[in-house]
């Protein structure tokens, strides 16, 4: 498995959608900082993005899809100017069959709707997205798989079939994956984690390092298993990743570690041996140096 597919397994990504609904000007919506990131999908019309970490609103039109990854703070409306209603508000009244911005003049389409995932765990892979992904027809173009995924989640949205809900929280979570897949190919110039994922030998010690956390792994080892000497895979694993390769592989064992101690009863001597620790104590002392608690206190 690659070191990707790794990452996104072990998130618990979730998601869905909140409404597909159409609008009519005068009309905006102010979504607050959320824990979740948040996605909206233009089907049909035009409108402006405006946010703090922007210097001036940004036009979204048909077959644009905007993701924050990080629940940034931001306001969608009609026109730069136009109040915003409170995002909640909208949520509520839109979902109990009041739309606010309802009439017989709508001409704006927009699927709203969010991913989840546990942010309780160190994640190199989220932490390199921006605030702000924002993709149009041509993205959708060069991507068929990301067009796709947008096609069946506005068309599931838009009917009452059995199933409907199930369908669209599955496929919102494959959006995610198709979104994060299309931005590391479009990503370039940045030393940072998702170049880490496509450079062709870092990602070779990566995918290593998830694939066998319990294996005895050195910076020799991995500089063999990636085809580098030890010294360019330092240097370089410490650009793209933020860390060094030991200090990646322990995150990678607790954060393993931490899962079995939630989802089995193991002894603490087994969890340790699975991640890689021939003696327990040893596993129990960088358990506690890593979260600053102990295994059994932490199973308690």
């Amino acid at each position: 498995m690659d070191a990707l597919s790794d990452i996104l397994k072990n998130i618990h990504l979730t998601g869905s959608v909140y409404f597909n609904t159409c609008f009519s000007s005068p009309w905006g919506i102010d979504i607050p900082q959320m824990k979740q990131a948040s996605f909206h999908i233009i089907e049909r019309g035009q409108c402006w993005l405006q946010a703090e970490s922007l210097d001036q609103p940004v036009p979204l039109v048909g077959g644009d899809i905007l993701i924050l990854p990080h629940g940034l703070k931001h306001q969608i409306s009609d026109q730069p100017g136009t109040t915003c209603l409170p995002g909640i508000q909208t949520v509520e009244g839109i979902i109990s069959g009041k739309n606010p911005f309802e009439s017989d003049r709508e001409n704006f389409n927009i699927v709203c709707g969010y991913f989840e995932f546990d942010r309780g765990m160190e994640n190199p892979l989220v932490n390199a997205l921006p605030n702000i992904i924002h993709l149009n027809q041509r993205h959708r173009h060069k991507f068929s798989w990301l067009d796709a995924a947008l096609k069946l989640i506005v068309s599931e949205s838009n009917t009452d079939q059995l199933g409907k809900d199930a369908l669209i929280n599955k496929v919102t979570e494959i959006l995610f994956i198709q979104i994060v897949r299309a931005y590391i190919e479009l990503n370039h110039g940045d030393d940072n984690f998702l170049t880490a994922l496509k450079d062709k030998k870092i990602s070779i010690a990566l995918s290593a390092i998830h694939n066998s956390p319990e294996q005895t792994w050195s910076l020799e080892s991995l500089a063999l298993e990636a085809g580098m000497s030890r010294s360019i895979i330092a240097n370089r694993f410490r650009d793209l990743v933020g860390t060094t390769p030991m200090n990646y592989l322990l995150s990678i064992r607790m954060q393993l570690a931490k899962r079995y101690i939630e989802q089995n009863t193991d002894s603490l001597d087994n969890i340790a041996q699975q991640v890689g620790y021939t003696s327990g104590s040893a596993f129990k002392k960088a358990f506690k140096r890593f979260y600053n608690r102990t295994p059994a206190s932490f199973r308690k």
